[in-house]
């Protein structure tokens, strides 16, 4: 599978939000700091807390899930998330309604929170008012919107407003989410006229979030006549565009037959070309196309791609 899971791609995407890390506290201290979210949450449901405590609470949550998805080394790590997630989900679809209040007329704050916090409620009555949100004049509130949205989940979700984010919107982290909002949608089965254009214009963006972003929903929707293009993204100046390029041709190559030789031979000039870590997604790329570890030598690579028509 292409893309990461929906939860994962969420976490990402508010990593990115959040902006830079501070210094990280010690072990002991981060784990305290992961359990007071969960205990905070549990007391909520036990005893209404006011709105705006309810969102703070909520805000914590959803940063101290994140950051569990984006280190969790173990099972146990991975058991936290789920749990935190569970709670989350329960809180919000109980005050869902005054959540949606908070979205649709409450301070900045608390919309900006309520935006994300709604696509954890898993319920089809959120999708409304997050898509109005799409309209905010804030763009911290859209772009959690677009979160909250990719959270929901819907393959229902209309994806005009969305495209039209992902073409238009003058700020990064709004396009970024837009991308990715979309991606994890078309993946589970949305669909609209408007986003092959979209995905295809996303390419030349300035920001490497978007350009990464892009090359991934064009391959999801195996958009062959886009394979040179993807192609000439192997060698972006950022590694992270890079390796994504690599992931998309190689996910091109092998839902595409008549593709599949093309997309060989460019990752295997891209290995035989490439330093440092990027070789290693080149590779790892050439695997997944593969379907078979041909091991480390250029040559051997080489050899396969050029048998393929």
């Amino acid at each position: 599978m292409l893309r990461t899971s929906h939860a994962l791609a969420l976490a990402i995407a508010l990593a990115a939000a959040v902006g830079c890390a501070s210094t990280p506290a010690p072990p002991k201290e981060a784990a305290e700091a992961r359990e007071r979210p969960a205990a905070d949450l549990i007391e909520a449901t036990n005893q209404p807390a006011p709105i705006g405590k309810l969102l703070a609470d909520i805000d914590a949550s959803i940063r101290a899930w994140n950051n569990l998805l984006l280190s969790a080394r173990t099972q146990e790590d991975r058991r936290k998330a789920r749990m935190l997630e569970d709670n989350l989900t329960r809180v919000v679809h109980k005050r869902r309604d005054e959540i949606i209040q908070q979205l649709e007329s409450g301070p900045l704050n608390n919309r900006a929170i309520a935006a994300s916090a709604l696509g954890f409620t898993r319920d089809a009555e959120a999708q409304s008012p997050l898509l109005a949100a799409l309209d905010d004049a804030y763009p911290e509130v859209v772009a959690n919107a677009l979160l909250g949205l990719m959270l929901l989940g819907r393959s229902d979700t209309p994806l005009e407003p969305i495209c039209k984010l992902m073409q238009s919107s003058p700020e990064e982290s709004v396009r970024r989410n837009a991308f990715q909002c979309a991606g994890s949608l078309v993946e589970v089965g949305a669909r609209s006229d408007c986003i092959l254009a979209a995905a295809r214009q996303g390419l030349t963006d300035s920001e490497p979030g978007v350009r990464s972003q892009s090359l991934l929903l064009l391959a999801t929707l195996v958009d062959v006549e886009s394979l040179p293009t993807l192609i000439d993204r192997l060698y972006d100046e950022v590694p992270l565009v890079a390796a994504a390029a690599a992931r998309s041709v190689a996910y091109v190559g092998a839902e595409s037959p008549p593709s599949k030789g093309t997309a060989a031979r460019a990752l295997t000039r891209a290995y035989e070309e490439g330093k440092g870590a990027m070789r290693g997604h080149y590779r790892r790329a050439l695997i997944e196309l593969a379907g078979v570890d041909r091991g480390v030598e250029p040559e051997d690579w080489a050899k396969w791609a050029n048998r393929l028509p």
